[in-house]
């Protein structure tokens, strides 16, 4: 099968990976999944050792250069023209600055408007046909930063590694006014979209440092060292400081209509050429407003 080219990689091989098979160093310096692997063998140029097609079995050389070309699943979703910020973006990975309001990916009943229909609109426009790899998520009425990566192997390097940082508004002062809070969550009416702290949830854990005490409420940064869904909210509430807006979870909405929650901040190692990128979010007006700025 021919490949009409998504992603081309060339790699050297360095001397440690003298006289070993090719499946070792895909699997190892490459970082191919398996299941990248396999698609790989399917194309023509697939797996290139110096120019020519090779079998993953094959032996390499010290200095050989060893190229993949990953082919992606073509786009799925419905282009959208609705205007979503670029923070950063290249070949392997694209991060936007998600709106509230916005849901990440299409689910039943809403086929349209999500940020997959956006990003199917600018892959067109950049003559890219991407299939929609978001690196987690993000609750619908959350703002902020959202990765999603190009390609499949982008997706595998990047899954699990991808720090987020946020910035969240809460219902009184949280005590201690910093911590580490660290508590299963899991969903025991799957027909009742609310999580709980639960002994037989999924770990959760969540740093967070209280920044500025306001009238009746809190500016907090979180950290998430786990990435469960609806976790700001679920370990917030359970000491006692709802996030503003989140009607969920308890949160009073005189002052914001959604919960105050935005990720300001997405760090993660490049997944070709390793440096660190740190993209950051701007805060959203309807949370600008609430924060002194004397602060």
């Amino acid at each position: 099968m021919a490949c009409m080219g998504k992603r081309r990689l060339d790699f050297v091989i360095p001397p440690e990976y003298d006289g070993r098979k090719a499946i070792h160093f895909l699997r190892g310096p490459a970082q191919c999944s398996y299941t990248l692997v396999r698609s790989l063998k399917t194309f023509e140029d697939g797996i290139l050792l110096n120019g020519t097609r090779i079998r993953t079995i094959d032996r390499l050389h010290t200095g050989d250069c060893l190229s993949i070309t990953i082919c992606d699943a073509p786009q799925t979703f419905e282009p959208c023209e609705i205007p979503v910020e670029i923070l950063y973006e290249d070949s392997d990975v694209i991060v936007y600055n998600k709106p509230a309001a916005m849901a990440c990916h299409p689910v039943r009943g809403l086929r349209q408007g999500t940020l997959a229909n956006v990003f199917a609109r600018d892959c067109a426009a950049n003559g890219e046909s991407c299939a929609c790899r978001l690196v987690g998520r993000l609750d619908r009425d959350t703002s902020g930063a959202v990765v999603i990566a190009k390609n499949a192997r982008a997706a595998a390097v990047l899954t699990g590694h991808v720090e987020k940082q946020y910035i969240a508004l809460v219902t009184g002062m949280p005590n201690p006014k910093h911590g580490v809070i660290d508590a299963p969550i899991g969903q025991p009416d799957r027909k009742n979209p609310r999580r709980m702290i639960v002994a037989n949830g999924k770990p959760a854990v969540t740093e967070y440092e209280t920044q500025i005490r306001c009238e009746g409420y809190s500016v907090v940064h979180c950290v998430l060292r786990t990435g469960r869904t609806h976790q700001i909210r679920v370990h917030m509430a359970s000491i006692g400081c709802p996030l503003l807006g989140d009607t969920l979870y308890g949160g009073e909405t005189e002052r914001i209509e959604r919960q105050a929650l935005h990720c300001m901040q997405a760090s993660f190692i490049h997944p070709v050429d390793k440096r660190l990128c740190i993209v950051r979010a701007p805060i959203p007006k309807d949370m600008q407003k609430l924060i002194p700025l004397n602060q």
